[in-house]
């Protein structure tokens, strides 16, 4: 189940959830999306639905803000003689009339 901070970041997802019946205390142990493991007592829970929503917000260290998708490799394309239609450079047919691009 995803943990989500009261402005609506991903903190992480529920790994498990600790009970301590002396004190009555209850925790969820979230692992965040860095691998590492971070306590969230149950007063800091404002719902729990289909996500675990905070009442605060969590600041995680920098390294575990979610980076920018690597950039693609780019692929030549080529261009049809015939019709002008765009096809990928491993194409050896055109996709819109088929016509040999080789």
């Amino acid at each position: 189940m995803q943990v989500i901070d009261s402005k609506g970041m991903m903190v992480g997802n529920v790994k498990d959830i600790s009970v301590n019946f002396q004190e009555r205390n209850l925790a969820f142990l979230v692992t965040t999306k860095n691998q590492t493991e971070l306590d969230v007592p149950w007063e800091d829970v404002m719902s729990v639905k289909d996500v675990v929503l905070l009442k605060k917000v969590v600041d995680l260290p920098a390294d575990e803000i979610t980076k920018p998708a690597s950039p693609v490799a780019v692929q030549a394309l080529l261009t049809c003689s015939n019709c002008g239609a765009s096809a990928p450079g491993h194409a050896k047919f055109c996709p819109k009339c088929g016509h040999s691009l080789r």
